[in-house]
Parts: C-alpha cells; sequence; structure tokens
C-alpha cells in the first residue's frame, strides 16, 4: 500500500503534511504509512483515499488507478445578478440606476464581486476580436460584466462613451503620457484618440460567453 500512496502523492504533487491535515493522523503514523512500516488502521482509510482522489478498494487491493471523482470541482457561487444593457442604456446607465430600471428586461448571473451598480453588456463587431495567441479576446456576442466603481487604469477594458454619442463602446483605456486612446483589440481597426469629454462608463471585470 505503501507503493500507492507514494504513487498517488506523486502524481497529485501532494507531501506528507497533506495527508497528516486530511487524516489527523500524527506525523509518525504518516511516515510509516508512506515507508512501508505500517499500513492504515480503518479508522484513517476513508479520509486517505478522499485527499489522494482514490477509492478504498484501490488503495487496499492495487490494480488500475480508481479515482474517486473526475477533473473538474464546483465553481464559484453566483454572487448577484446584474441587469443587461444595450449599448445605449450603458451610456446612460446613471440615470438608469436613479429610477428607470423598469427598462431592464434582462438580468445575468454572475460569479464576479462586483459593486451593486455593476451591469453586463454584449459585444457586438469583431473590433475587440484579437488575434489567436495574443491574450485576451472579446468575440462577438460575448457578454462582459462591467462594474463603474472600479478606477479605470491603462491597460483596463472599459465601457466608455464619447462626447456627443449616446451610445457606448467597450475598449481598452492606453494612456500615453498626456495621450490617451480606446484601443481595439484586433489590429485591422484603429485606436481612438480621446479626451477628458469622453465619459468612462465603467471597466470590464469578468467574460461570459457559450462555447460553440
Amino acid at each position: 500500500m505503501s507503493d500507492r500512496i507514494c504513487q498517488r502523492l506523486k502524481a497529485l504533487n501532494l507531501r506528507s503534511s497533506n495527508l497528516i491535515k486530511a487524516t489527523g493522523a500524527s506525523r509518525g503514523t504518516v511516515s510509516q504509512w508512506v515507508n512501508g512500516g505500517t499500513e492504515p488502521s480503518a479508522k484513517y482509510l476513508s479520509k486517505l483515499a478522499d485527499v489522494l482522489g482514490v477509492t478504498e478498494r484501490w488503495l487496499t487491493e492495487g490494480g488500475l488507478v480508481e479515482e474517486s471523482s473526475g477533473n473538474s470541482h464546483p465553481g464559484p457561487d453566483i454572487r448577484r445578478r446584474v441587469p443587461l444593457l444595450s449599448s445605449v442604456q450603458a451610456g446612460n446607465w446613471k440615470e438608469m440606476v436613479e429610477g428607470n430600471l423598469d427598462e431592464v428586461t434582462e438580468w445575468i448571473e454572475t460569479t464576479a464581486k462586483v459593486s451593486p451598480y455593476a451591469f453586463s453588456l454584449r459585444v457586438t463587431g469583431d473590433s475587440m476580436s484579437s488575434p489567436p495567441g495574443s491574450g485576451v479576446s472579446l468575440p462577438d456576442g460575448s457578454l462582459v460584466i462591467v462594474d463603474p466603481d472600479i478606477e479605470p487604469v491603462s491597460g483596463k477594458i472599459v465601457v466608455a462613451r464619447l462626447n456627443g454619442s449616446s451610445e457606448s463602446t467597450i475598449k481598452k483605456l492606453v494612456v500615453d503620457g498626456p495621450n490617451m486612446y480606446l484601443m481595439p483589440l484586433n489590429p485591422a481597426y484603429r485606436p481612438i484618440p480621446i479626451d477628458t469629454s469622453c465619459e468612462i462608463v465603467g471597466v470590464c471585470v469578468r467574460l461570459e460567453m457559450n462555447l460553440p
């Protein structure tokens, strides 16, 4: 059994200290298990099998590895529901918060830790689709979770409303000395120079999308 225990320790990158914590056994007892001095008693077998991710039968009898669980784990809990807005609604989000939420017809559940003023927005077009291997990409149809309470700093993906426009746009904020730009992730599109008249509505904190 010690060979099987060592095999699983190596496979899972665990240490004896992990076995001590999971089973409640003493350091000396765990050392005996690992080195082949003694085998775990029934008192410890269930907890030992759990931490090693195998069945008790495999641990005691050997054979082909019988993992007790797959390679997936429960995801984080849903933290809140946020309204799904149109680009026009996002540009006027401050006004909506003050009493026009009746206009919201769809809400999105998110695991993101965001402020009560957060909302979601659907990406349209391919200006935020970056080339393969270039890092973050926001493909057409994906959803971003936006938090207006986060400070917009250079390098963040933001939702912005240009002066004179009623619609908002999703772009990467780039500050280069005195110059500021809204930068598409798709190199086929040109950066948009902006000044202080541009309103940053919020910072994108999470990307939600369906797999093809």
